[in-house]
């Protein structure tokens, strides 16, 4: 016969009854890890973004890049540095033209304003206008670009500089330095970096 329990007796010398964990408890809590962006934070300086810049000559430095094993980057700074140092010597000469659709200059005129005349520009925007109106929606990002070649990049393009927008600006440099890259009066050395060793586990090789 079995004894029933006082219902008066102190519910604490009641042994209670297991309660089976809940499986889905730690799905509840549990929290997304947040992504370390320390590193990003301290290399943002050393992003270069830029609108406008030739597609056709940053698909060039990305292959150039492939080939070396190196960042895209750093072929590209590479580039626009040569061509900064060939305009400072005078081997590259930029010389910025009135847009009649822009309030600054611009270093890829159209045909019309090639040529000189007293003839009223055309109210119809010619193809090289559309083209530039295109590559003013690209963007290129590039990284490894030291803060001191982009402050040289914005005061060249600036308003006392040549007036004309950076993305354009780009473009032609990089359009000498990758000619000069093509006939070997550039040349692009990769150096290999610096390799972290790690300790082999025992037993393994």
């Amino acid at each position: 016969m079995t004894t029933r329990r006082n219902p008066f007796d102190n519910p604490s010398t009641v042994s209670a009854q297991a309660i089976p964990p809940d499986i889905y408890e730690n799905l509840r809590v549990a929290k997304p890890r947040k992504r370390n962006r320390r590193w990003e934070k301290q290399h943002q300086s050393h992003k270069a973004v830029y609108r406008g810049v030739d597609p056709k000559l940053a698909l060039q430095i990305k292959s150039i890049a492939a080939e070396l094993l190196i960042p895209e980057g750093e072929v590209a700074r590479a580039v626009i540095e040569h061509a900064l140092r060939r305009y400072e010597l005078g081997g590259l000469e930029l010389h910025p033209r009135p847009n009649p659709y822009r309030m600054r200059m611009t270093l890829f005129p159209s045909s019309d304003s090639t040529h000189r005349s007293n003839k009223p520009v055309k109210p119809a925007r010619p193809a090289k206008q559309k083209r530039s109106e295109a590559l003013w929606k690209v963007i290129t990002t590039w990284r490894g670009f030291p803060p001191e070649l982009k402050r040289e990049l914005a005061d060249l393009a600036s308003d006392d500089g040549l007036n004309v927008p950076v993305g354009e600006l780009i473009t032609a440099l990089l359009r000498f330095g990758l000619k000069d890259y093509k006939r070997g009066l550039l040349t692009l050395e990769p150096v290999q970096k610096r390799t972290i060793f790690t300790l082999a586990l025992e037993g393994n090789p």
